[in-house]
């Protein structure tokens, strides 16, 4: 039984590994990311960390000993980084202002970022997806407000940067 926890520990390590570096990507390219929210990637790493500590008990042979190291070290690591990740997310972005298109087919939230003494103020707009999909289409630093208007069902202005939606045009200061 403990090999079984040793392996699958080892698997859904790496696969949280894969979507939490996905997110990441996505972020800092503002593309649409498919792995799910923070939270959830914190929980997957958890319990690959606690699998992975129960698969200890296999000694089958080196390999399987040096699954459950890496395991452990990943998943260790990977949960530290996004607890980080979620408590800066929650304290430093504010909820100023929600928006949906006149169709209701795109809806953005737009935040402002305070990263503290080391950067300023910012705004970031997301726009929803499909299930927890989410890009980011809109940063703009030294940047309070958010001035929004939509121009029609695809088009919006922000802060006097227009964007279509549908074409995916994205705007980063």
């Amino acid at each position: 039984m403990e090999r079984k926890y040793n392996f699958w520990a080892f698997l859904l390590c790496l696969f949280c590994l894969v979507l939490s570096l996905h997110s990441l990507y996505a972020a800092i390219y503002q593309e649409w990311s498919v792995a799910p929210p923070i939270f959830i990637l914190l929980v997957i790493a958890i319990v690959a960390f606690v699998s992975g500590i129960i698969g200890f008990k296999s000694k089958r042979n080196g390999l399987s000993k040096l699954r459950s190291w890496l395991t452990v070290t990943i998943s260790f690591s990977l949960s530290a980084v996004l607890l980080l990740g979620l408590v800066v997310n929650t304290f430093t972005r504010e909820l100023i202002k929600t928006t949906q298109s006149a169709d209701t087919d795109y809806t953005i939230n737009l935040y402002t970022v305070n990263g503290g003494a080391a950067t300023s103020i910012g705004v970031v707009g997301v726009v929803d997806g499909p299930l927890w999909f989410k890009k980011n289409i809109y940063r703009d630093n030294n940047m309070h407000k958010a001035d929004v208007e939509w121009t029609n069902n695809h088009i919006i202005t922000i802060n006097n940067h227009t964007l279509n939606l549908k074409e995916g045009e994205v705007f980063s200061d």
